[in-house]
């Protein structure tokens, strides 16, 4: 191998500007070199490093409007259609938005303040164009208009964007070549008679006594892109292993649910707001499901009645949501395991702790600490004699697993009493984690005073937000980048 010698590739390139005093256009040097795109472009960026030419590049920004995004172009965005349905009708009752567009209008016409809910119907705030669907459509027609747009509509764009309606991308392509100094002396070099070594030519010998390219050891390559686990799922696998190293079993319960585990074993009463439409995801079909347990809802709707004064509904308990909090399987737990423990009270060694992690969907208005579909964990523990001081602790122990602090302080939950909220650190504020407390006698149903459980629901994605500060989001988690998921799921 001798160190100055050029692959014949670059003494092409060089040779090629040599005889045109020094400077071509990408498309000229294409022709005069005769190498393909793939060969002229590894060597002008060879020579570049090597400092033997300097290259004048472009950037250009592709747009790309998503299917979903030309289907609003064509037809409105979500929230344009809710809006001329509301200007022509004055008010809807939200029962009347059904479909999944309808929630997604509803929620986009909330967060940008143009809607407002009053005594239980939608009705407009105010009336003004929504930038975001004059924009798409502009870009639907030209989307060579992205830049002016760019300037004219900016939140527009990145909303556009940021709802993945429309991407972009940049991409960069060489313009101009010219020679240096150092270019023109390395011209009169020779080139490598070998490139790359093959096995043919080890097993010839063919490679005896020929020059070879050098290595250029402090090349730049490609950063390598393996396989990784998604930051997201590393977070649920390091909670799950925390749990796990603390003695709990890992316990799962189903995503669709009767209203009855949801709410009504929860203590929660069939008035409440977070049982309404705007705060919960009802199913259509099959809108109602049968209660299993007859015997513990008759009891369930005695407790109801005698405690919150209101004449308790099976029909409405039969509601089938999505769960809204994964609470409702430590319920089905907790009813399960105190079942059995009222007919023996030495049918289980005690305490037993359990935990679950799974998605849960709530009807939200999304901001950096809020989506509609999201990752929730629940723990119980059910034992002799349980305070707050062992909650308290637990929980420490918990986040201190995760590597991070938590502070606690009173709150309401109807299944719990006492109640707390969890919060985290997340730099200089305090995020709300979750909630917590010793479950109510109402909920267990136990019959011995002395056995207690303590539960808890923590959001996963604020577990994250609160471990990486340069998170700024919890929809940063759904990033469809994968610049960003490569960035984030090293560790």
């Amino acid at each position: 191998m001798v160190d100055n010698l050029l692959h014949k590739h670059e003494v092409n390139v060089l040779k090629a500007l040599i005889s045109a005093n020094g400077r071509l256009s990408y498309e000229e040097l294409l022709k005069k070199s005769g190498l393909s795109k793939d060969s002229l472009n590894w060597a002008i960026n060879s020579l570049k490093e090597k400092g033997a030419v300097k290259v004048k590049e472009s950037k250009q920004e592709i747009v790309q409007i998503s299917e979903e995004g030309m289907a609003y172009a064509k037809q409105g965005l979500p929230e344009e259609r809710l809006m001329q349905r509301l200007e022509s009708s004055g008010s809807l009752a939200l029962g009347e938005l059904k479909t999944k567009e309808d929630q997604l209008g509803l929620q986009w016409l909330k967060a940008k303040g143009l809607a407002k809910l009053e005594n239980g119907r939608l009705v407009l705030a105010k009336r003004e164009p929504i930038q975001a669907g004059e924009a798409l459509r502009q870009l639907a027609k030209n989307a060579g208009a992205f830049s002016e747009l760019k300037q004219s509509m900016p939140d527009a764009i990145k909303e556009l964007v940021s709802r993945h309606l429309v991407s972009v991308s940049e991409r960069r392509e060489i313009e101009i070549v010219e020679l240096t100094e150092q270019g023109k002396a390395m011209a009169s070099q020779g080139s490598a008679e070998i490139v790359q070594l093959t096995s043919s030519m080890l097993k010839e010998g063919s490679w005896r006594g020929k020059t070879f390219a050098p290595y250029n050891l402090s090349a730049k390559v490609e950063p390598a892109s393996p396989a990784r686990e998604h930051l997201l799922r590393r977070i649920i696998n390091r909670i799950r292993l925390a749990y796990l190293g603390m003695g709990f079993e890992e316990v799962e319960g189903p995503i669709v649910e009767p209203a009855f585990w949801v709410f009504d074993y929860l203590f929660v009463p069939q008035d409440h707001p977070a049982r309404d439409v705007q705060d919960t995801f009802f199913v259509e079909s099959p809108s109602h499901a049968e209660l299993e347990e007859k015997e513990l809802a008759n009891h369930i709707g005695r407790v109801h009645e005698r405690s919150w004064h209101l004449k308790w509904q099976e029909e409405i308990a039969s509601q089938v949501v999505l769960r809204p909090h994964t609470t409702s399987v430590s319920g089905r737990f907790i009813y399960r395991i105190m079942h059995d423990l009222n007919k023996n009270p030495n049918a289980y060694s005690l305490p037993i702790k359990l935990f679950t992690i799974g998605r849960v969907f709530r009807n939200e208005n999304i901001d950096y600490k809020h989506l509609a579909d999201f990752y929730q964990t629940d723990g119980i523990i059910i034992g002799k004699d349980l305070t707050l001081s062992e909650l308290f602790d637990t929980l420490i122990k918990l986040y201190k697993a995760l590597g991070i602090e938590v502070k606690f302080k009173p709150s309401y939950f109807p299944f719990v009493e006492p109640g707390v909220e969890v919060d985290a650190k997340l730099g200089d504020e305090w995020l709300e984690m979750g909630g917590a407390g010793v479950i109510r006698r109402e909920v267990t149903g136990s019959r011995h005073k002395n056995i207690r459980v303590l539960a808890w629901g923590l959001g996963i994605e604020r577990i994250a937000l609160a471990e990486n500060k340069s998170i700024g989001s919890i929809a940063h988690l759904y990033n469809p980048s994968l610049g960003w998921l490569r960035k984030y799921s090293l560790g």
